[in-house]
């Protein structure tokens, strides 16, 4: 078993699943299924979206825990595609971000040969670019119901997260008037409205950054880019910014949307909302949460808790009130130019899973 998850996981990286690579894309998934049919009990739903591609499948019976796994990459040097066997650690794109995991729950789901299993397998590939023709597209068009969904794509180093923020990713743009740099009382500085707008929302959007300032489980916000004018001796008369919330999960995506056009009509701005996301909250009282503790205290011991500040898929599941699990193996250097995962952490992931699984029947 240990070989098989390695020799799946060096094929996987060589994948060079990029954004812009829709043929690989293609291939990767077309590479799964192929992988995956050796299990005869296995039903799959194969299909694009705008040149993504997906894989759904499960046993034939009703799906009570659904594993996700993407198996996009972000940009990397052509060599980062040919894995590298180091001293227990398998270095290279994707390693574990997230194709080391993803071949822990693709082998997983090749040998458990049976139709009583009541778990299913998703695999996208544009986790990366935002998710939009992957797991948003297959929550809000396939008919997907479950008591838990498992993803291994956060909590490095065996954390069990159980909290994740939301998020609303958003432009606003302000229209001005051109004056002299010289006489700007003549004009309407659209950068000054971009400034004042940005820093009465954060003064908002942040007044509970007190609640938890170890963990910094409080909202955020991020300017992440702004942009006007023309020449320095001219009144800007446009200007746009790019803008990050983070929130916690007492408060809901619609609250936070709300307060944003709030402060985007006060100061006269066009707002554009680019993406979102609904915090995750895990009931870790539930029948399912509890038999993946007793697996993972089985294989790791106490188990650690912890919370995710950046998104998740889970955030889409979170939308249908479905519980996520988000934990990782051992790795780091994740969109680096030095990305790894350690090969017994993996199998360690494996034998967490397995035990689970066989929980459920």
């Amino acid at each position: 078993m240990e070989l098989k998850i390695r020799e799946l996981l060096l094929e996987l990286i060589k994948f060079k699943t990029v954004e812009k690579n829709l043929d690989e894309l293609r291939n990767i998934i077309e590479f799964c299924h192929s992988y995956l049919k050796a299990n005869g009990f296995l039903k799959f739903d194969i299909f694009e979206v705008n040149g993504k591609w997906n894989l759904i499948a499960d046993y034939g019976v009703d799906v009570s825990v659904y594993f996700v796994v993407h198996l996009d990459v972000v940009d990397a040097y052509s060599h980062q595609f040919e894995p590298i066997v180091d001293d227990g650690k398998v270095i290279g794109r994707g390693a574990l971000d997230m194709k080391g995991p993803g071949s822990v729950v693709i082998e997983l789901f090749k040998n458990l040969s049976n139709n009583r299993y009541p778990i299913g397998l998703i695999l996208t590939t544009d986790e990366e670019v935002g998710s939009h023709n992957g797991v948003k597209y297959i929550v809000e068009k396939k008919k997907i119901g479950a008591k838990l969904v498992i993803i291994p794509d956060g909590g490095e180093n065996f954390k069990i997260i159980t909290k994740g923020k939301g998020a609303l990713h958003f432009v606003v743009k302000a229209k001005g008037k051109s004056a002299h740099g010289s006489t700007p009382w003549n004009g309407v500085n659209a950068i000054d409205c971009i400034i004042d707008f940005y820093q009465d929302l954060r003064r908002n959007i942040l007044f509970n950054e007190s609640l938890d300032s170890i963990n910094h489980w409080h909202n955020t916000i991020n300017l992440g880019r702004i942009e006007g004018g023309q020449k320095v001796n001219i009144v800007p008369s446009e200007a746009y910014a790019h803008i990050d919330i983070r929130f916690i999960e007492k408060y809901s995506l619609e609250e936070i949307i709300n307060v944003v056009s709030y402060f985007s009509k006060k100061y006269g701005l066009d707002l554009e909302i680019l993406s979102t996301g609904q915090p995750v909250v895990t009931d870790i009282d539930s029948v399912y949460f509890r038999k993946f503790l007793d697996s993972y205290t089985k294989v790791i011991g106490e188990p650690v808790f912890d919370v995710e500040h950046g998104a998740t898929d889970g955030r889409f599941f979170a939308s249908l009130g479905i519980p996520v699990i988000t934990i990782y193996p051992v790795g780091g250097g994740i969109h680096s130019d030095y990305e790894w995962v350690d090969l017994q952490s993996l199998y360690k992931l494996y034998d967490i899973f397995y035990y689970f699984v066989l929980d459920l029947i």
